[in-house]
């Protein structure tokens, strides 16, 4: 069998996730501990497994150097630099091994080598966000107190903080040299502390104990520690002078002063032969003002009552008359200071962030939970540590947040320089910015024109990703964009910016599962695969040449040392875990591969796409094919193909909607691409006037496209969402039935629809009907629970539940984090031809349709060749990148499921249709399975082509 260790990219993947994993990095801190004992054979364990984890990283290094952006990137220089002080540190271990000794106590170079045994203590910093965490005013704190113990430091544990001191300076030079700082002073500032510190460590060292005022020098460290104090101290200012406490506390002062100086005086004048200093007799000082005064202050200001019991009368009833008013201004006092403290406090949750290289969402809508998980799912499959602050206006945190305790949160005017800069905007990557729903198409573009000026001025170079609900079409004919800004005579806001329209990606999805009914699964299987050892979308650089070789088309490697022909190169790669879809032009034009007969060769091809577990997969293995595999060619075999047939839906569709369904319009204009005639029933709780209105909306919209008022027929009619006998006549016939939330519904629309489904299931059986029915669920908990109720039992018709902002979010997500991860210009033009390869497959860029995702079903049990079944395919317009099981396939992987125990990081899949489609089949061991062992279970092909290809 198959297993991991076998498939050399699954093999890097599975190794990356458990040596990045926090649980790995508890481990190794407890061996590390261990291997400070003195055990030689211990010793020796140690140094095996510490040198075979250093092996695997330095693999998994040159493995990563392959492809964009690692090269480049701090991670890489932070790796190496772990990389060279883990070599030292098990090095060290040979002390022990060898049993080197360690008595010459007084001699420098014992000392210092005792001190090199001490750096395998410095892998725990691996496991640490160090951009983050080195200038957060905690570590700040941190810091000051390593200082402070260096100054009675000796022997072995000045040792420790020096290395503790030089360690963190490379890694803060490192990471300087690679942010852009947001002013020149900034930037002064981060290098003289730097500085600063840099002489404070050497004058640690023995060997410059001479310096004259060291000491002194290493004092200097502390001014990091005024930072923080200066971020408090202005803050509580701030919350003095907005809160207007002055008065109050002015005023709470004089009363007291009033009532201890009156208090005083009428003591001093009324009970004479009192012993007000409360020292047991009488003396000068009780016949003094003062002694009275300050008496009567503490009756006021002690809870306790300085009177243990009194001598009479008068003095009991002034003691607990002194007690209550006391009490009661000190009350004030209180309030008053606890409303300070939580102004301060909620001053400094929202104080400017001290972070680098990290994501930005400014805004809150509704698709907004669905693009954090998204996220999430994403940075722990690309093992990067994605930090991710968001900007919104309203004090309140999102619920929806709370789970998230990976994003930080502040709020602000998402228009004011100042909000930006508390997020830290000046050193973000990437910014997303969701235009809130409920606003018109003005209100939308307005709040989207003015954020992008705001944030330009902060950043301007800074990856934009607008996230809005309406249309993202330009608004005037001598437009490009959306957001292009007439004044600008000097490109500067012709910077990355990415909009995208809710409506247009709905009406899209909504368009083609209509045409093919796992389209949005599918596709939110290519672009963010929940499971970790799932295949993706993936754009991989290449360097090489296409040409023609004897009449073949070949591709060449990068040194033009080997080539091979493109079917037999995609026929070999299928098996080996990479799916090629297309060769990317130095224009970043995608072709795929059904096309390449209609280029112009030769042809320089920069970069290539394929589906594959990650980009380096894809490019060694289409590097190891070439190179190693050029000489065994395709085996001659011609596939009987004749069961295996596009599916067909007419040139008729007639389209029941129950509730209302956005970017309707817009749907049935793209619908008319695939049928010539659309007949859409819409049946809503809408009052005549809105009947009417609605239907002179869609007549208007419907003649923007040359003959739709034509060929599209709508009806709105009237229901109340009870009389299900009501929808007989309107289910007969019909093709496809979407169930959405009615217009007026405000509350339970996931009730609505799942009570209207489970009555049109009746309906439709009992006219023998057998149309594809389309609940639209609010969010995938709705739709996972009413997919596990259906499941339970067998009915004729195809029910398809589908989560429209899920999809958006996904979309929306795979766009932003590749944007956030192109550190270089070269990255983001890669995942720019990728972006537009998505667009391409849901048929939103116009004219340029080469690209769509189809289905062909499949009547008889395929060929066990998968080689010879890709080529036939793809000769015939298509390429295969995976299929549909009759039913659910579960395959446990021993090595696989071991990790997944011991090393948890992925959800399993939410939606239970995706345990029916296998994408990239022979892309790890568990999926290859499903073509070896359940291959007679296969009833659709899932391809890559051109709708009309013949």
């Amino acid at each position: 069998m198959n297993s991991v260790f076998s498939d050399r990219p699954l093999f890097y993947h599975h190794m990356e996730w458990v040596l990045m994993h926090p649980r790995f990095g508890f481990l190794m801190m407890g061996l590390i501990a261990l291997s400070f004992s003195h055990n030689r054979l211990l010793a020796t364990a140690l140094f095996i497994f510490f040198s075979f984890e250093l092996g695997l990283r330095f693999a998994i290094m040159l493995n990563k150097r392959r492809t964009n952006p690692y090269r480049s990137s701090l991670n890489q220089k932070i790796d190496a630099l772990f990389l060279v002080l883990d070599l030292i540190g098990i090095a060290s271990l040979l002390i022990t091994i060898f049993n080197i000794p360690l008595d010459a106590e007084n001699i420098a170079a014992a000392r210092l080598l005792r001190a090199v045994y001490l750096l395998r203590t410095l892998r725990m910093f691996r496991y640490i966000d160090l951009q983050s965490a080195m200038y957060s005013p905690t570590y700040g704190m941190l810091i000051s107190l390593i200082i402070l113990m260096s100054f009675f430091a000796e022997d072995t544990m000045m040792w420790i903080i020096i290395i503790f001191f030089s360690v963190e300076l490379a890694i803060r030079f490192l990471i300087m040299r690679n942010i852009k700082f947001e002013t020149k002073r900034d930037k002064v500032s981060e290098w003289f502390y730097w500085t600063v510190d840099l002489v404070a460590t050497i004058v640690m060292i023995p060997a410059f104990a001479f310096i004259p005022y060291g000491g002194a020098l290493r004092m200097l460290r502390l001014i990091r520690l005024l930072r923080p104090w200066m971020v408090i101290l202005r803050n509580l200012k701030d919350v003095m002078r907005e809160g207007q406490f002055m008065q109050e506390i002015n005023l709470i002062v004089l009363l007291l002063g009033v009532l201890s100086i009156g208090g005083g005086v009428i003591g001093h004048f009324t009970m004479a032969d009192f012993d007000y200093d409360q020292n047991g007799h009488l003396n000068p000082e009780d016949k003094g003002m003062l002694a009275p005064i300050w008496f009567a202050f503490r009756l006021f200001t002690d809870p306790g009552n300085v009177i243990y019991y009194p001598d009479n009368t008068e003095i009991a009833f002034i003691s607990v008359l002194a007690v209550i008013l006391g009490v009661f201004i000190f009350a004030f006092f209180i309030g008053i200071g606890a409303s300070i403290v939580s102004g301060l406090m909620a001053k400094l949750r929202n104080e400017r962030l001290n972070i680098t290289n990290h994501m930005v969402m400014l805004g809150w809508s509704a698709v907004s939970p669905f693009i954090l998980s998204q996220l999430k799912i994403i940075s722990e499959r690309s093992f990067s540590k994605l930090k991710l602050v968001i900007l919104h206006n309203s004090e309140h945190m999102p619920e929806e947040l709370i789970e998230h305790t990976w994003v930080s949160y502040r709020w602000g005017n998402l228009e004011e320089v100042a909000s930006l800069q508390r997020v830290n905007l000046a050193h973000a990557r990437q910014a997303i910015i969701s235009i809130p729903e409920g606003h018109s198409s003005a209100e939308n573009l307005a709040l989207a024109t003015f954020s992008l000026i705001a944030i330009r001025k902060v950043n301007p170079d800074i990856y934009l990703n607008y996230a809005t609900p309406g249309m993202a079409h330009p608004h005037l004919n001598s437009h490009q964009h959306m957001l292009q800004i007439g004044w600008d005579t000097q490109s500067f806001y012709n910077k990355p910016t990415v909009v995208h329209s809710q409506a247009d990606v709905r009406a899209n999805m909504f368009r083609n599962i209509l045409i093919y009914r796992d389209f949005d699964q599918v596709m939110e299987r290519l672009m963010i695969p929940e499971r970790t050892e799932e295949s993706s979308l993936q754009i991989s650089e290449w360097g090489g040449r296409l040409d023609h070789v004897d009449g073949a088309i070949h591709l060449f490697l990068p040194d033009n040392s080997a080539s091979m022909e493109t079917t037999t190169l995609a026929a070999r790669l299928l098996v080996r875990g990479a799916t090629l879809l297309a060769l990317v032009d130095e224009a970043g034009q995608a072709h795929p591969l059904y096309k390449l007969n209609q280029l112009k060769l030769p042809l320089n091809i920069p970069s290539m796409l394929g589906i594959a577990i990650n980009a380096n997969a894809l490019n060694a293995e289409a590097y190891y094919t070439v190179k190693r595999l050029n000489h065994l060619p395709l085996p001659e075999q011609v596939l009987d193909t004749s069961s295996i047939r596009p599916a067909s839906h007419g040139k008729t569709l007639n389209l029941l909607i129950t509730g209302w369904i956005g970017s309707l319009p817009l749907l049935l204009q793209r619908l008319l691409s695939e049928f010539e005639q659309i007949k859409v029933t819409l049946i809503d709780d809408l009052s005549p006037d809105e009947r009417e209105e609605q239907l002179s909306y869609l007549r208007r919209r419907f003649d923007e496209t040359p003959g739709a008022n034509g060929r599209i027929s709508a009806e709105i009619i009237h229901w109340d969402f009870s009389d299900m006998n009501f929808l007989r006549p309107y289910v007969l016939g019909a093709d496809r039935i979407l169930l959405s939330r009615p217009l007026h519904l405000a509350t339970a629309a996931y009730a609505s629809i799942a009570t209207v489904l489970s009555h049109l299931v009746t309906i439709v059986r009992e006219q023998n009907g057998s149309p594809d029915i389309f609940p639209v669920m609010e969010n995938r908990e709705q739709a996972r629970l009413l997919q596990q109720e259906l499941e339970r039992f067998d009915f004729p018709m195809e029910i398809h539940v589908t989560v429209p902002d899920e999809f958006y979010g996904t979309y929306l997500a795979h766009t932003s984090f590749h944007m956030y991860a192109s550190e270089n210009e070269g990255s983001y033009e890669l995942q720019r031809v990728l972006r537009h390869i998505i667009d391409d497959m849901m048929g939103d860029v116009g004219d340029s349709d080469e690209m769509n995702l189809l289905a062909l079903e499949v009547k008889q049990e395929l060929p066990e060749d998968a080689e010879a079944l890709f080529a036939t395919l793809l000769n015939q317009g298509y390429v295969w990148i995976g299929y549909r099981l009759q039913e659910s396939f579960i395959w446990s992987d021993p090595v696989q499921d071991a990790i997944r125990k011991i090393f948890p990081r992925e959800e399993d899949f939410s939606c239970l249709r995706q345990f029916q489609i296998i994408l990239n089949p022979f892309g790890n061991p568990v999926s290859r399975h499903s073509w070896t062992q359940y291959r007679q279970e296969v009833v659709e092909l899932i391809v890559i082509g051109q709708s009309s290809p013949d």
